[in-house]
């Protein structure tokens, strides 16, 4: 399976138009193979786009790339309609590719739900973004080992994701995640896990000013429950960028986390509908 899906954003001259971002619209549209885009009515300064992968999910060989450009003084909030699911494999890996330009002045939310990896899966995911000097983004990817209901074990898997992000094309962030697993061990139990099974990274970039990061960071701790079921980072206040890290016991506990960490990170506008369905 080979899909594609793009999408952009634009804003609309308006002479009597004092937001931020003022009124959206779509720029450009392009759907290939099973990727789907679709945009729910909303009210409010973003447009506002979902991606539904119509396969049902990625196994061996899938390939799926998806494309988002925030126009200049725009804002763009995408989502995904649905967890993606990565199946099992008897060869090659899936790929799936992200990249996303964020234009000067505007802003784009880039706010996938979790990937949900079956036992003896293989991934390569990227995820490359370009912003200029002044646009912003809030950048979310959520893995899940297994489904915590059903007591799946995770024993055999190949993981690797990558995230490239580049300001006036330069570096400012770069991180890469790899798991091999290859049993009879379960995933879990790998030391950097300390036996969590969900694990979400959350990076913003912003113009704002370091003091206004570091409040938003203390906000965000506050946020982690008392308990095990979370565990939590705000790390990394540094050139114009928030890196949260979270770990949690399952994909349940972890969104407990993760919406209302999105809505204080998300500058006053409500998370996608399709998270809460």
């Amino acid at each position: 399976m080979s899909a594609a899906g793009h999408v952009a954003s634009k804003r609309l001259p308006q002479t009597n138009d004092t937001s931020q971002y003022g009124l959206p619209a779509i720029a450009a549209l392009d759907q290939q193979g099973s990727a789907r885009i679709r945009f729910p009515k909303t009210t409010g300064c973003a447009l506002q786009a979902v991606l539904l992968n119509t396969a049902g999910g990625l196994t061996g060989g899938d390939v799926i790339n998806w494309s988002g450009t925030a126009g200049s003084g725009s804002r763009l909030s995408i989502s995904t309609a649905a967890c993606e699911k990565l199946y099992r494999t008897h060869g090659p890996e899936a790929s799936q590719h992200t990249q996303l330009v964020i234009e000067n002045g505007a802003r784009l939310d880039w706010l996938p739900q979790e990937t949900i990896i079956f036992n003896d899966a293989a991934l390569k995911r990227t995820l490359d973004v370009e912003l200029a000097t002044d646009s912003t983004a809030l950048l979310v990817e959520s893995l899940v080992l297994g489904r915590h209901a059903m007591r799946e074990s995770i024993t055999r898997l190949q993981l690797h994701d990558r995230w490239r992000i580049h300001r006036d094309g330069k570096l400012l962030h770069a991180e890469e995640l790899r798991l091999d697993i290859q049993g009879p061990t379960d995933a879990r139990k790998n030391s950097m896990l300390h036996h969590y099974g969900a694990i979400s990274t959350v990076v913003l970039v912003s113009p704002d000013s370091a003091e206004s990061l570091h409040i938003m960071a203390d906000a965000i701790r506050e946020l982690a429950p008392s308990d095990k079921q979370i565990l939590t980072a705000a790390s990394s206040v540094m050139n114009h960028r928030l890196v949260i890290r979270v770990l949690s016991d399952s994909s349940q506990s972890l969104r407990k986390f993760l919406i209302p960490c999105i809505e204080r990170l998300s500058d006053s506008m409500p998370i996608p509908q399709v998270w809460n369905v």
